[in-house]
C-alpha cells in the first residue's frame, strides 16, 4: 500500500531534482573549454536563485511527504510494535514475566518519549527542507550495515561505537565520502544482495563534474579520487555529481574523508527496504536513531544558514 501510495510523491522528488538543475542532460561528459565553463558556472549559479524561488511549494509536499508519512508514521509503527512486542531473547513464562514487568518502562520510554520526539523532529525536518534544499535518495548496502547505521547505540541492540552513523567504505570512484543514487537500481546495483535506505540528503553546494576542471574530472575512476575530495572541500563543496558513462547512471558524494558525518544532518534515513521481500519496509527493533536534538547537528545547520 505505501508503494502505491509513495509513487506520486517519488515522482514529485524527481521533478525537484530535474527542474533545480534543468541543465544536468548537458552535463553527462566533461566540457573540455576551461574558459567556457567558467562562464557556465557563473550563469548556473544566477539562474539557480529564481529557480529556488519557484521550487518552494514542490520542496514543501516533497519534505512533507517522506518527513511525516514516510519516516514519523513509519517509526510509529516501530515504536508501538516496540511496546506491544519487544525485542526479547527470554522465552516462555519467563518472557512474559519480563514483558510484564516492563511494560510501564516501556511505554514512558516509546509511548510517552521517542513518538512525541519523532513527531517534532520530523516537523522541524520539513521546515529545514522547504528552505534547505533536500532529495530523497537511496544508498545500497547489507542488511548488518544498514541497521549499524539507522539504529540507536543501546536503545535494543548493544551498544556499539559505530552504530547510528554513517561511515565511509571502500568504494571512491570520485573521491572519499558516502554514495548515493537518485534511481532505485542504481542503489541495487550497489546493495550487494542486501537492503537499501532511503534517506533524505542535504547536498549543499554541488561540484558538477561535467563543469570541473578537466585535471579533476580526470581523477575519478580510480586515477587519483583523493585528489577529487580535497579539491572539493578546498572550494566549499560538500557534494560532487556526475555521470556514470560507462553504467548510464547519475550518482552523488558527500565529501568525507575523515568520517565527519557521523550524527549529521546532511543524511537523515527514512526507511530500510528490502528489494526481495514483498512487503518492502523493515522494521528496525527499538527504532532509529534521532538526527536532530544533538549540539554539532543544530551547530551545522546554522553554519549552513549564515555561510
Amino acid at each position: 500500500m505505501y508503494r502505491v501510495i509513495s509513487t506520486p510523491f517519488f515522482f514529485t522528488n524527481w521533478l525537484q531534482r530535474q527542474l533545480s538543475k534543468p541543465w544536468r542532460i548537458f552535463l553527462h561528459n566533461n566540457i573540455k573549454s576551461e574558459g567556457f565553463k567558467k562562464v557556465l558556472r557563473g550563469f548556473f549559479g544566477i539562474l539557480k536563485v529564481p529557480l529556488y524561488v519557484l521550487l518552494t511549494p514542490l520542496r514543501f509536499i516533497n519534505a512533507l511527504f517522506f518527513n511525516i508519512c514516510g519516516h514519523a508514521l513509519f517509526e510509529t509503527f516501530n515504536y508501538l510494535f516496540e511496546f506491544s512486542n519487544p525485542t526479547n531473547n527470554k522465552k516462555g513464562f519467563r518472557r512474559f514475566l519480563s514483558w510484564l514487568i516492563y511494560l510501564p518502562w516501556r511505554f514512558l520510554k516509546y509511548i510517552c518519549w521517542h513518538i512525541p520526539l519523532t513527531w517534532i523532529e520530523s516537523i522541524i525536518w520539513t521546515i529545514i527542507d522547504t528552505f534547505i534544499p533536500a532529495l530523497t535518495l537511496y544508498h545500497g548496502t547489507k542488511m548488518d550495515y544498514s541497521k549499524n547505521i539507522v539504529a540507536e547505540p543501546g536503545r535494543v541492540m548493544p551498544k556499539e561505537k559505530m552504530m547510528g552513523q554513517w561511515y565511509v567504505g571502500g568504494g571512491n570512484w570520485a573521491g572519499d565520502g558516502i554514495y548515493f543514487a537518485p534511481a532505485y537500481s542504481t542503489a541495487e546495483h550497489y546493495s550487494y544482495s542486501g537492503v537499501i535506505i532511503i534517506a533524505r540528503v542535504t547536498l549543499g553546494k554541488v561540484l558538477d563534474m561535467g563543469l570541473a576542471p578537466r585535471n579533476i574530472y580526470d581523477c575519478c575512476g580510480g586515477n587519483n579520487p583523493q585528489k577529487v575530495t580535497q579539491f572539493g572541500l578546498k572550494h566549499n563543496y560538500t557534494t560532487g555529481e556526475w555521470w556514470r558513462k560507462e553504467k548510464n547512471w547519475w550518482e552523488y558524494v558527500l565529501y568525507d574523508p575523515g568520517n565527519r558525518y557521523n550524527h549529521v544532518w546532511r543524511i537523515r534515513p527514512l526507511y530500510i527496504i528490502n528489494p526481495d521481500k514483498m512487503d518492502g519496509l523493515i522494521r528496525v527493533e527499538g527504532g532509529m536513531v534521532h538526527w536532530l536534538f544533538r549540539k554539532i547537528v543544530i551547530k551545522d545547520i546554522i553554519d549552513s544558514i549564515v555561510n
